[in-house]
């Protein structure tokens, strides 16, 4: 059964913002692709895996269904509650509600797996704290969603609803080449971050991408959840919501067609 382990004092508290939707969460996130699993179960020496910033599970189920040992690392109460509750019965998963800096391993895994929450955590320390969680030859997993619409009127549209609020900060949602190029060199490995990955080689990534139908009111509860709106004043981000919804349902009809792609890096632990 899935258990949790005594919460862990949290320094950053924008990465806790999540825990107070953690329902809409759940149901308004993209899942991610199976083939991404078995590709990087296929890398791992073993079947004993750690989740970082599990999330409500989103991840979690992907990998379960390679009947995987999975033990679930996340920082916010909330979030984890709802994580635990869907894997409720099962053996093989563990919910530990803590910061990836406050776990302590308890022995070596053969994978470290990490989806849309690597920058949530200590960059001075993270590296060396998944090389302490991975036997040699463990591999490191780290993955996030980048998806939006290739419809230039539409991101005219929404882009002006932001400015009326005075938004700035605000979820990625154009998908169309140009802007995929900009957002694609901001998550490829960069010399820096592999500077600082001293125990690890063979940085590899890989990208897979899909489509699929959303509407607009899934589209905004979407937005809802991300950091950028949950920091919002209420009024404000209630305002927000109503006015990107009208936008987004004059210009589509109510539906739109999202471009999906995760992207996936991986490293192996030396040893």
């Amino acid at each position: 059964m899935s258990q949790q382990d005594r919460p862990s004092p949290v320094p950053t508290p924008r990465a806790l913002s999540f825990g107070g939707v953690a329902e809409a969460y759940d149901r308004y996130r993209p899942t991610y692709p199976d083939v991404l699993a078995a590709d990087v179960v296929g890398l791992a020496p073993g079947r004993r895996f750690v989740e970082v910033g599990a999330g409500t599970g989103k991840a979690t189920a992907v990998f379960a269904a390679h009947d995987l040992d999975l033990t679930c690392v996340e920082p916010d109460a909330g979030m984890a509650a709802v994580l635990s509750r869907r894997f409720t019965g099962d053996p093989r998963v563990r919910v530990v509600v803590s910061t990836f800096e406050n776990w302590e391993p308890d022995g070596p895994y053969d994978g470290l797996t990490c989806a849309q929450a690597w920058h949530w955590t200590e960059k001075a320390t993270r590296w060396q704290r998944a090389a302490r969680a991975l036997r040699p030859g463990g591999v490191i997993a780290l993955f996030w969603n980048d998806e939006g619409h290739r419809d230039p009127v539409l991101t005219e549209r929404v882009d002006a609803v932001y400015a009326r609020h005075g938004v700035t900060d605000r979820p990625t949602f154009d998908a169309r080449p140009e802007q995929r190029g900009a957002r694609r060199d901001q998550l490829m490995w960069g010399e820096e971050e592999k500077a600082s990955a001293i125990a690890f080689d063979r940085f590899e990534a890989r990208e897979y991408e899909w489509e699929r139908r959303e509407s607009a009111e899934d589209i905004v509860g979407r937005f809802n959840t991300v950091s950028a709106h949950l920091i919002l004043p209420a009024q404000t981000r209630e305002a927000l919501s109503e006015d990107l919804l009208r936008a987004i349902t004059d210009h589509t009809g109510g539906q739109v067609t999202l471009v999906t792609r995760t992207v996936l890096f991986t490293a192996r632990r030396m040893g």
